[in-house]
């Protein structure tokens, strides 16, 4: 929780906005972020019913009226339209590489909208094999900031969407995971 709380504490969400935690798992970070951030708006995505069963739960004895949890698949619900681009922020905690992240992530955010990827000592690494993704995804001003305070290496990338996401993302369910967009495929 400690950890959600100083991601929280640097990452771009304002008053009045809507956000997405993409792979919300336990509800972490976006139940944090919504204590942090009552005025804005979370809808807690995960694939896994059970794990949304849960949150709900301590959604509800928080008293969070703020917090929407949701199952079901990002590789389809960035593609439905109650959920395209809608969101002006995603942030993704433990969904996969961060290229995994980007794909998910693009269909959810408005023109102008900002990607969160939490990641861990390999960051540097992780954005230099995602530079051709970012120009297929049309993201730029990629920043990456280290979490200072945290019991594990943790740094922020955030970058912002340009324009509309491309139709042909996200593909198809678990391509993303398999085949990460940009990266030689043999």
């Amino acid at each position: 929780m400690g950890e959600s709380l100083l991601v929280g504490e640097q990452s771009p969400v304002a008053a009045g906005e809507r956000w997405l935690d993409l792979g919300t798992g336990g509800g972490l970070p976006g139940l944090v972020l919504a204590v942090r951030y009552p005025e804005t708006s979370f809808t807690l995505l995960d694939a896994r019913a059970k794990k949304i069963q849960a949150v709900e739960q301590f959604a509800h004895e928080l008293g969070l009226p703020n917090v929407r949890a949701v199952s079901g698949r990002g590789e389809v619900l960035a593609r439905d339209a109650g959920f395209r681009e809608t969101f002006n922020g995603v942030i993704s905690r433990a969904v996969g590489s961060l290229a995994t992240v980007l794909e998910l992530s693009r269909g959810f955010v408005v023109p102008g909208g900002v990607i969160v990827g939490v990641r861990g000592p390999d960051v540097a690494g992780e954005v230099e094999r995602v530079r051709p993704a970012l120009e297929l995804l049309r993201l730029r001003n990629v920043r990456v900031v280290e979490v200072e305070g945290t019991d594990r290496a943790t740094w922020l990338v955030t970058m912002r969407a340009e324009g509309r996401s491309p139709e042909s993302v996200p593909r198809g369910d678990g391509i993303p995971r398999a085949r990460p967009l940009g990266v030689d495929h043999p």
